[in-house]
Order: structure tokens, then C-alpha cells, then sequence
């Protein structure tokens, strides 16, 4: 591992004792650009979420459930022990005891967390260097360029409102907690307020700028000019822009004792550092764009509903193919997922895929977030189970969906654990809580007929989901409480319900559709599908089920056919009928 070594040697000629590395980049985003994958270049570990301590003569990776497989193929067990994600701060709280200097790039840390490293080390000898120069942007020789894509308008008759309105709306906000301007770094929010896109980040349609919200006027958007350059004439209305680098010197022509916003979880250390030797007063304020981004409107719910249609199809086409079409000695993981895009790109309004297609045969379907390479490429065989999680990104909706297929026939222990997942997702499907519920009060139930026997799965049951946006989307969530701060759900927000089973070695299960919170009664919200695709009958094992679970299914797959039906030739309609046939 030269890259660790590298950056060990460098700790010891800067006189550091640990370095920290948050798998992020300036935007603190969850999906982030080549460029950006700092922590992959040091560990090599390619997952979507996960951070290292690295001290001068040892090094951690800290990696959540979804990982904990995955990680141990990728990263060398010579040079980096291996942690669960939870362990994380554990590790730090043992530092308290020593004299260390420990670093971190203040643009790759929120607020939130510099503020709990603050509060650990207060009264030890330890102490925290800020980084304004990342050490492995110096040795990564063949780091990616920052991306340089073109914005693009995200047309009204698919985001459902004005821009100049969702501006009025922030502004109002801003007036409101008495703050004269907002800095918003959160790429998706930025992209939903200006009703702008672009392409800097694969699979979710973003384009990387700062903006700064005042409380009356245009809004200032830092990006470079060349990005913009297609659609300035059309944002100029209501938007100042200005080149990217420039923000810290707008920044710093602001007034002093003028008060200036930030979101504490989701904007870097950088921000409050650079406000404070300004003289500005800082302002906590959850992002205002949160909960306005994430409950839908009815342009956006009606065209989530259009874009799930069109994904089903395509996922029942897939279905029918690998039921009744496949040479199974032929078929391997790369090109099932390969056959999927080219039906997928078929869809009106399709522009990509939403995420990396998770295509896992066998023992690969236990890697909850397996991605396929030529060197793990799994070849097909007669009675194991193939797991897909895949989606698309239209202009009127984003969509995610999971299916678990036997391909041959399943075994009992197979069709029990499909079947107590099945259980999960319909309890979920069912459920009615009281309004201003958060998702970790419900998650419980996906997990009850796992953990009946002894079982349960290492991730959330469910994430929000953008219009056009992000395929993980806050604050909405369903998962365990564990300290993490889960959104409250309010009609018009999509999230996944998606529990699974993973079996080490062997193979996985997840059963995923997407879900609309939705008014029941005076002071109760539900879910409402709506995604559809037919759930693999020959897993099921019936005797397992309630009558009410019985008639969820059976509803769930009558509308299937009565929602796809016509979009399929004579033999997948006629393959349709039959599997969604009455159990």
C-alpha cells in the first residue's frame, strides 16, 4: 500500500499523529465526482460510505453494514483493521488519554462534527490541525480533474413550480429566523431551488456550485461562467452569477455583524471559519430548502407515479427474460445488468441510470451493495437466487426498485427468509402512524419476522428519494434510531421500503418498492406504492402468511397487471397474468 505509506511519511514530516478521512467532498455530498474519492485511493475500498483514522504506524477503515463484506475484499488486511462504522468515535475517545495532534481538511468535516471533536478533546492534551490542503491531492499523481459539465433548466412542467417562487419561499424563511443571508452548499438543494441540473456527479443529475441566499434580492450563485453559459440568460432574473472562486471573497465583502446562516450537519468546518474571521454573527439553521425539496408537489408526485410505471415495465420485460429467455450456462452478472440498461434506456423521458446497478448472483446477492467488476463477474447456475437493485433517472421522477429471483428453484430455508422479508415490506406497506412521526418508530416492523428467528439486516429499511435528484434523499428516512437524526414524515415525501436478508457467502434477499406518505384520516398518515413489478412467487412460502398479507399480495400483483399489461407483447402479458395470479 504505497498511497498509506505515503501519507504516513508525510505525517511524520508535518508532525502529525493522526489524520482523519471522511469519504465526502466540499459539498459533503453522498455521491461525489472521481476526483473526490480520496478514501478509495488510500484504501481502495470503493463503497459509498465509510471513513479512516490513519495514525503514523497504523491505520482503521470504518465501514457501515451494507459493507462489511464488500470491505474485506477490497482492502488489504496487511495495512488496515477493519471497524464497523460505529466504532468510529469509540476510537477517537481513546485519544483523550494521549497527546496527539490530529489532523483533518477542515472542506471535508461538517460543523456538526467538528463541534463533537471539539467537545471530546476539550480538556485533554489533544488537539485538532485544520487542513486547508489535503495531503493526498499532493500524491494522487492521476487525481480526476474537477468536472466540468454544462447546467441545464429543469423544465416547470416537471419540477411543479417557479423558481422565482421556491426563492420567495427560502426567503421567507430566512426573514423569519431574522438572518440577512443563507449559505447553501448541498448540491441537491441547489439544484431544486434554481430548478437547475447538470452532470458533475454519474447517476445523479448535479452541478457543482456554492450559492448564497440573501434575505430580499437575487440570489448569489458561485460557478464557473463556462458551466453556465446555455441557460445564464434564462436564470439571470432572479440570480447574480459569479465564478466559483470567488465565494470566500464575496464572503468576506459581507458587512461585519451581519448575521449569515449555515446548517451545522450538512455545511463543512470551512464555512464557519471563514464567516468567523469575517466578524459575521452565525445563525444555525436547518437548511430551509429541506423539507420544501422533499415533500412533493403534485406535478412531482404525478410524475413519480408516470416514471414507476415506466420502470416497471421495464423491470417486469427483465423479469419474463430471465424466467423464460436466458441460456442460464451463458448469463452472467454483467450481462443481466447490461440487458437491463438497453430495456431501461427504451423509456420515454429516460436520461440515466439513478445509481450503479447492484446485478448479484449467488454469494454476490449477500453483498447488500455489490458492484459487479470483470474480475467478480459471477456466471449464472441452475436453483441460486439473483438479486437486482436498480433505477432510472427521468425528468419527471427518480425511481429505485429491488427484486429477488430463484432462478431454477428455491430451498426452504430460501423460502422462509424470502418470505419473513416479504412480511417486513408489507408491514411497512400497511402500516398508519400518527402525523409527525419519524421513520424510526415504524422500522421495527420490516424487521420482526426476521428478528422472530434470531435474524435482521444491517441497514436502514428505507431512504427519500429526489424528483430528479437524488436516489438518497433527507431528511426522510426508516431505520433504526441510532443516534442518527431521521426526518419527520409529511405527506407528499417518497422513501423506499426496502428489508432484506443476507446469508454470508450464500446469497442475499431484498424486496424494495417505493412508497408515498400520504393523508389517512384527521391526524394519521400511510403509505401508498408505487412501483410495480411482479415479487417471485416461487419464493414465497404461503403457510407463512397471514389472510392479510395474502390479500397485500394479491392486490399488490392485480394492479401490476392492470398498470403494465399494455405496454407488453403477447407472451410477457400472457407471463404477466400468470404470475400475478391469486396466491
Amino acid at each position: 500500500m504505497i498511497s498509506l505509506l505515503k501519507i504516513q511519511k508525510w505525517m511524520e514530516e508535518n508532525n502529525k499523529d493522526v489524520l482523519l478521512i471522511n469519504r465526502t467532498d466540499e459539498f459533503l455530498s453522498e455521491y461525489i465526482a472521481p476526483y473526490a474519492e480520496r478514501l478509495q485511493w488510500l484504501t481502495k475500498f470503493s463503497g459509498s460510505a465509510g471513513r479512516a483514522i490513519i495514525e503514523k504506524n497504523k491505520a482503521y477503515i470504518y465501514v457501515d453494514g451494507r459493507y462489511t463484506n464488500q470491505v474485506k475484499q477490497e482492502v488489504d488486511k496487511n495495512f488496515f483493521e477493519i471497524k464497523h462504522l460505529k466504532e468510529y468515535w469509540n476510537k477517537l475517545e481513546k485519544y483523550k488519554k494521549e497527546k496527539k495532534i490530529i489532523a483533518l481538511d477542515e472542506s471535508l468535516h461538517s460543523i456538526n462534527e467538528v463541534d463533537k471533536l471539539e467537545e471530546i478533546f476539550k480538556f485533554s492534551k489533544c488537539s485538532l490541525s485544520f487542513l486547508e490542503n489535503n495531503p493526498i491531492d499532493f500524491f494522487w499523481k492521476d487525481q480526476p480533474k474537477f468536472p466540468n459539465s454544462l447546467a441545464f433548466l429543469h423544465e416547470e412542467k416537471y419540477a411543479g413550480d417557479k423558481t422565482i417562487n421556491k426563492i420567495k419561499k427560502i426567503q421567507y424563511k430566512i426573514k423569519q429566523a431574522s438572518i440577512d443571508y443563507y449559505l447553501l452548499n448541498t448540491l441537491d438543494s441547489i439544484a431544486w431551488l434554481l430548478n437547475i441540473r447538470g452532470n458533475d456527479v454519474m447517476y445523479t443529475p448535479l452541478i457543482y456550485c456554492y450559492v448564497i441566499i440573501p434575505k430580499t434580492g437575487k440570489v448569489e450563485l458561485f460557478i464557473e461562467k463556462k458551466k453556465i453559459k446555455k441557460i445564464i440568460n434564462k436564470i439571470d432574473k432572479y440570480v447574480n452569477v459569479n465564478s466559483f472562486k470567488s465565494f470566500k471573497l464575496f464572503i468576506n465583502k459581507i458587512k461585519i455583524q451581519k448575521t449569515i446562516g449555515i446548517d451545522k450537519k450538512e455545511s463543512p468546518y470551512s464555512f464557519k471559519k471563514i464567516c468567523k474571521y469575517t466578524g459575521l454573527k452565525i445563525h444555525y439553521l436547518e437548511n430551509p430548502c429541506l423539507y420544501l425539496k422533499a415533500k412533493k408537489n403534485l406535478v412531482e408526485i404525478e410524475g413519480a407515479k408516470k416514471a414507476n410505471i415506466r420502470d416497471g415495465v421495464t423491470i417486469s420485460k427483465f423479469l419474463y427474460w430471465l424466467k423464460n429467455k436466458i441460456d442460464i450456462d451463458k448469463m452472467d452478472e454483467i450481462k443481466a445488468s447490461q440487458y437491463l440498461l438497453a430495456l431501461r434506456k427504451k423509456n420515454e423521458l429516460f436520461y440515466s441510470p439513478s445509481f450503479e446497478t447492484i446485478s448479484a448472483f449467488g454469494k454476490h446477492a449477500a453483498l447488500p451493495h455489490y458492484r459487479v467488476s470483470k474480475k467478480s463477474n459471477l456466471r449464472f447456475k441452475k436453483n441460486q437466487i439473483y438479486l437486482f437493485d436498480s433505477g432510472g433517472q427521468y425528468f419527471d421522477g427518480t425511481t429505485d426498485i429491488t427484486r429477488t429471483v430463484i432462478i431454477g428453484k428455491s430451498n426452504n430455508e430460501q423460502k422462509d427468509r424470502f418470505t419473513r422479508v416479504l412480511k417486513g415490506h408489507i408491514a411497512i406497506a400497511l402500516v398508519k402512524f400518527p402525523k409527525n412521526s419519524k421513520g424510526s418508530s415504524i422500522d421495527h416492523l420490516a424487521r420482526k419476522w426476521l428478528n422472530e428467528i434470531n435474524c435482521d439486516f444491517d441497514h436502514g429499511t428505507g431512504h427519500g428519494i429526489g424528483s430528479f435528484l437524488s436516489v438518497h434523499e433527507g431528511p426522510q428516512r426508516i431505520a433504526k434510531n441510532q443516534g442518527q437524526s431521521d426526518g419527520i414524515l409529511k405527506e407528499g415525501m417518497i422513501v423506499s421500503n426496502e428489508p432484506g436478508y443476507y446469508k454470508e457467502e450464500k446469497y442475499g434477499i431484498r424486496i424494495e418498492n417505493l412508497i408515498l406518505c400520504v393523508v389517512n384520516g384527521k391526524n394519521s398518515l400511510q403509505f401508498e406504492t408505487i412501483s410495480w413489478a411482479p415479487i417471485d412467487r416461487d419464493m414465497i412460502k404461503v403457510s407463512l402468511l397471514t389472510k392479510d398479507e395474502i390479500d397485500w399480495v394479491n392486490n399488490y400483483h392485480n394492479k401490476v397487471y392492470e398498470n403494465l399489461n399494455k405496454y407488453l407483447d403477447e407472451d410477457e402479458r400472457n407471463w404477466l397474468y400468470l404470475v400475478t395470479k391469486p396466491l
